[in-house]
């Protein structure tokens, strides 16, 4: 009988040590997710939200449509603009409709509205020339709906 309760007491020092060693781990995995938990998630995501790409992106497309035109070899492009993006979002009734997603709580957005370009300036090979000049102007107004006095061409 001695052995069994020495075996019985072991048993009971092995339990302990495993309920001991359970609750530690469940310790350090709650006092993880509570870290996770509490932390702030920022989104990465690259988009046009942020005015600078926004404006990077623009400038790289309207030079690679100067380049397009004959007699042009390169072109710097710098623009200004309005203001910074304009969001919209859903309503329901005078409130915003908000949706409660994993990283809390946000309104639902319909759409952003980009800023629009204000000027723009264009320095490139043959940008001297009133030919060139008168191209570009017209082109530039047509995409980017600005009038000709907010376009100006310069040569390089």
């Amino acid at each position: 009988m001695k052995a069994e309760g020495k075996t019985g007491t072991a048993d009971k020092l092995t339990k302990n040590k495993i309920l001991l060693l359970l609750m530690a781990v469940l310790g350090l995995i709650l006092a993880a997710a509570g870290g996770l938990v509490g932390a702030k998630t920022e989104k990465s995501t690259q988009s046009y939200t942020d005015v600078g790409f926004y404006t990077e992106y623009l400038e790289e497309r309207i030079s690679s449509l100067c380049r397009s035109v004959a007699g042009i070899e390169e072109a710097a492009v710098f623009l200004t603009i309005d203001c910074s993006s304009e969001y919209i979002y859903e309503k329901s009734g005078t409130d915003y409709l908000i949706l409660s997603g994993e990283d809390g709580e946000e309104a639902v957005m319909l759409c952003e509205i980009y800023p629009k370009v204000r000027g723009i300036a264009v320095v490139c090979t043959g940008g001297d020339l009133p030919r060139v000049q008168e191209t570009l102007t017209q082109l530039l107004c047509a995409a980017l709906d600005l009038p000709a006095n907010r376009i100006r061409i310069a040569g390089s």
